[in-house]
């Protein structure tokens, strides 16, 4: 055989045992998935809230009651922040998140346009003022001071300016309002990869705290009707419900009853604060509605009903200083509280995006809007029965809707 021959019949017969062993099954050679894939990230959260108030007490009546009120009180967007972690396996998909909204805050303050009558002198010497009763806040005031509710008759009492003294500075008032909102949730939902339906049931907590309140500052006066004491007395505060809270026991006393010939400045102080801690089980629904080049778009659907436990508390508190050399300061109070147990309900819609940056990054983004119903809300937590009782009020509506950012890190 010739040499060239030859060589061609060793080239060959290698080609041949070398096509045997390149030409296996192609499955030997695929990437196989990870048998779990792990995900974490956090969002920045831009949220704004409404709420819708129950039958809100007035805080005064007369020509500045519109003004003074929680209905003027806008809650502008709060920023926030949401953690998450997840374990994916077998089409499968737990997760674990927390979401704390931010605190929302608002203040409204200025001055009443005319005085305040604590009693019947609306139709005296605070003609066509402002005025208190027993339906509005600072109700102790109107009962210590109003004769047909078993306060002192002997005079008008309130805060100036009124017909006897013109020249008083008006009062002052502030109102304000704060909600804190943070959110727990262990979800499990399917993960099936030839679905754009997802679907899955979690537990969730939230909690949801408050706090709403009005001062109200201005020149203490008690014009005479008849025997006059030159002030609202000890007695008739601790008759009205009042505690003394400390100071000098002589009530609050006008520019007669103090010896320095000057009034007491008044403070009335009123708070309110709820707390609802919700426990319960949430359903879940996620569809794909749209997908290019890997960006992902889902429209996120959960429900569920909770269990509230709420709690609530009516602080007041009221204080006249007088101003002048060696006056004395005295001080009044009352703390009320109550508590229930109700249903509450909870669900939330949004969209959130998916993005891609690398093999485990991705930018995450979106929009959400969440409402709660059965919640106490701060300034819905009136008094009854005609003002010296509480009972917890626990109907209010909470919408809390905005945007988020963030990013995604999977392995």
């Amino acid at each position: 055989m010739s040499l060239k021959r030859f060589l061609a019949a060793a080239v060959g017969s290698l080609a041949i045992a070398g096509s045997s062993v390149f030409a296996q099954d192609p499955s030997l050679y695929t990437e196989l998935e990870p048998a779990t894939i792990f995900s974490g990230g956090v969002q920045y959260l831009v949220m704004n809230r409404d709420s819708n108030l129950s039958t809100t007490a007035p805080i005064i009546n007369g020509p500045d009651s519109a003004n003074v009120g929680f209905h003027n009180n806008d809650f502008d967007y709060r920023s926030g922040f949401r953690a998450f972690l997840s374990a994916e396996t077998a089409g499968a998909r737990i997760e674990a998140i927390y979401s704390k909204y931010g605190t929302w805050n608002s203040v409204s303050q200025g001055s009443l346009t005319d005085g305040l009558a604590f009693d019947d002198g609306i139709a005296g010497p605070w003609a066509g003022a402002n005025s208190l009763d027993q339906s509005t806040f600072f109700s102790p005031l109107a009962v210590a001071s109003t004769p047909v509710l078993g306060g002192e008759a002997d005079e008008f009492e309130g805060l100036g300016p009124n017909a006897g003294f013109p020249g008083d500075a008006l009062p002052t008032y502030q109102t304000w309002y704060n909600s804190r909102l943070q959110a727990f949730e262990l979800n499990l939902l399917t993960a099936d990869y030839e679905s754009t339906l997802q679907y899955g049931i979690g537990y969730s907590n939230l909690q949801l705290d408050e706090s709403a309140g009005a001062q109200i500052d201005g020149v203490f006066r008690a014009t005479d009707v008849g025997g006059p004491n030159g002030g609202l007395s000890h007695a008739a505060l601790l008759g009205a419900g009042l505690v003394f809270a400390g100071g000098t026991a002589n009530g609050f006393e006008d520019e007669v009853g103090n010896a320095s010939g000057i009034p007491d400045a008044l403070t009335l102080f009123r708070v309110a604060q709820t707390s609802n801690n919700l426990n319960g089980m949430q359903a879940i629904l996620q569809q794909e509605v749209l997908y290019y080049r890997g960006i992902v778009v889902n429209g996120v659907l959960k429900g569920g009903l909770y269990y509230n436990s709420a709690e609530g508390s009516i602080l007041e508190r009221y204080t006249g200083v007088d101003t002048g050399p060696g006056g004395d300061t005295s001080r009044y109070g009352r703390v009320l509280s109550d508590s229930k147990n109700r249903i509450a309900y909870v669900g939330s819609v949004g969209l959130q995006s998916n993005v891609p940056l690398s093999n485990h990054w991705s930018l995450i983004g979106g929009y959400e809007a969440t409402i709660i119903h059965g919640v106490a809300l701060a300034p819905d937590q009136n008094l009854g029965n005609n003002g010296t009782t509480y009972s917890i009020d626990t109907r209010g509506t909470v919408l809390v809707h905005g945007a988020n950012a963030g990013l995604q890190f999977s392995y």
